[in-house]
Parts: C-alpha cells; structure tokens; sequence
C-alpha cells in the first residue's frame, strides 16, 4: 500500500510523491496524520539541511492524528483514539534520561529528523514513543490543528522552566513571532506582572499589539534598553528569553537585566554568529544567570496540551494559515519569509 507524502531527499529538494504507507511497528502504533504544523527549524531543514537530519526524510514534527493501528504489547491505547506526539524519543537509559532530563538524552532520536515525521497521511510511532510517554490522547474538545501546538508550548516550558519565571516578575520577550506569543501567554500563566515584547519585523509589532503582552517595543525605532528601562520603572527585567536568532537581541537582553535576572537562550544564534563577546563582569556585578534551554520532555509535553484543551493559551489565535499537503512547499516560504503565525498543514486523518 502506498500514502502520499512530501519527502526531501536534499536541500531544497523536496518532493510530493507516492511513498510506501508504513507498517505499525512492534510495541508501536500506526497514525492516520490529520494536522501537521510547520516550523521554523522545518524551514531550516528544507532550506539548507541540520545536523541531526537523517535524509532522505518525511518532515514534520508537531503533529497529530487518529491511531488506525494498535502494535502488539501496547496497552492504554485503542484504534479511534485521537492522538497528538512528541517528537522526542529518548532512551530511557542514559545519565540524563535518568536525572530526568531526557530532552538532553545522549541517544536520542527524533520524528522528523531521524524518523519519518508527521508530513504524510500515516505516521508510524516506534516502541520507544509508547514506552516514554510521548502519546498524548486529545481531548474531545480540541481541534487536531490546535493538539499540534502542544510541542512548541512544551519547548516554551521548558525555557521557562529553566529561567525560574515567577510571580510578580517582569519578563521581557525577544521576537513576536509564535514562539515569542506563545513565551508571553505562557510568562502570565507563570505569574509575571509584566511582559514586554520586543520586534523589529512591523507585521509581528501589529499582531503584538493585539493584546499579547503589556508592552510591544519597536525595535526599530525605539532604543530596546531604555524602552525597557521606561516600562519596569528602571528596574530592568527579571527574565529575558531569546525567542529569534536576531544577535542585537542577545545585547538587549543583557543591557536591560536587573539584579539576579535570568538569560534564556532559547532560539539558537546563527552558526557564524554565535561566539558572542559576554559581559561576564556584567553577570557577575548582577549575579546574573545565563540558561540554555533546547526541546522539551513528554511531561512538558502533556502539560502544554493541558494547558491548551482548558483554553489557558489561545491557541486558535495563532493558526493564520491551514494548507493542504500538495502546498507544504508554499507552507515552508511562508515560514522562512515571516508570514503569518503558524503554519499548519491538514491532511485527512480526522475531521476537523
């Protein structure tokens, strides 16, 4: 049996084509996909390739579906149960997967990457999907579109996680794109008094302005620093989180941090552009943190799906466009240029 699928065989090389439909795996389930967002590391893939790209490859790794097939062994899941996935698959046995951090596992493996991900009618999850908690039945009320923001939500967790955001803390947001509105939601949820996001792109500043967070700078026409300063009654910020792979950002983030803040870098800087100079007098001076924070767990995972089917994140607000699988090709420029929010590619494993 065969299934259509949009395959990249090499950079820029992407191919919508017949491709053999997948066999439930062993322990494992079958999926038929009915939404698949884009990203833009999706975008990065297609454009010029990533390091843990494994081609040729069906992309895609913010997905979700109905499960068509049960593996034997599995317990907890049926056929009919609609489902979202996250995308990592740990090894369950390495130092970092048993501190529990297994976002950081030294074997890990990803749908997408590694694995064929979720731009095809079938997705077939491995054993290791099911044992480590990646399946995340969505719940009746939530459309599969919305289930598939769980894993850039999760990611978000994670960052926050990892910068300590907390109550009555001011927080400043580095790029207004849909990882930068998830951020700001997701800030308030954690308690912070004030959110700040800062933009250069005039399309997102508008679409901040729409009550995303308290304050929107311009960081084209406005001085990041002093805007920030203004906005915490020149306290500065307790947190900032890089949410785009501007370096200015990094600067600004630096410049505007208060006493004991916290530095997230959440987007990666551009490869040639990483080895920043660092203010470590600065840090020191502050008794600053600077954090990293790359992917996310199935706990996060199943939190952020949670947090979306009780509506606590407006997830609709994000979905701008919804284009089918023939189009993921015009899906990915629109990504890689900016456009719009999320990206989101529907197939017909459900229906909504």
């Amino acid at each position: 049996m065969e299934m259509n699928a949009a395959l990249l065989t090499a950079p820029k090389k992407l191919e919508f084509c017949r491709v053999p439909r997948p066999e439930c795996p062993k322990e494992g389930l079958l999926i038929n996909v009915a939404a698949c967002s884009l990203c833009a590391t999706d975008a990065k893939m297609w454009h010029q390739g990533h390091r843990d790209l494994i081609l040729p490859r069906i992309l895609g790794h913010e997905m979700a579906g109905t499960i068509v097939e049960v593996g034997n062994g599995v317990r907890g899941f049926q056929i009919g149960d609609r489902v979202q996935m996250a995308p990592g698959l740990p090894c369950g046995r390495c130092r970092y997967c048993l501190r529990g951090v297994p976002n950081l596992c030294q074997e890990m493996r990803i749908m997408g990457f590694h694995h064929d991900g979720g731009l095809a009618e079938f997705l077939a999850v491995p054993a290791a999907g099911v044992h480590q908690g990646a399946i995340n039945l969505i719940p009746a009320a939530l459309s599969f579109q919305v289930a598939t923001l769980a894993e850039p939500l999760a990611c978000c967790i994670n960052g926050q996680e990892q910068a300590g955001v907390g109550p009555g803390e001011h927080v400043a947001i580095f790029g207004a794109g849909p990882i930068g509105l998830l951020h700001a939601q997701l800030a308030y949820l954690r308690g912070a008094s004030r959110v700040i996001l800062v933009e250069l792109a005039l399309d997102r500043i508008a679409q901040a302005r729409q009550g995303w967070a308290d304050v929107v700078v311009d960081a084209g026409n406005q001085d990041p620093v002093a805007a920030i300063r203004e906005s915490t009654d020149g306290q500065g910020i307790d947190v900032g989180m890089l949410a785009c792979r501007a370096v200015e950002a990094w600067e600004w983030a630096l410049a505007g941090l208060a006493k004991r803040g916290r530095l997230c870098l959440f987007s990666g800087l551009p490869s040639d552009l990483g080895n920043r100079p660092v203010d470590l007098n600065r840090l020191h001076y502050l008794e600053a943190t600077l954090v990293g924070a790359y992917g996310c767990t199935s706990r996060q995972n199943a939190l952020a799906l949670e947090l979306l089917a009780h509506g606590r994140i407006p997830g609709e607000k994000l979905l701008t466009h919804r284009l089918p699988l023939t189009e993921v090709e015009n899906g990915l420029h629109l990504v890689q240029n900016r456009q719009g929010l999320k990206v989101t590619i529907d197939l017909p494993g459900g229906e909504d």
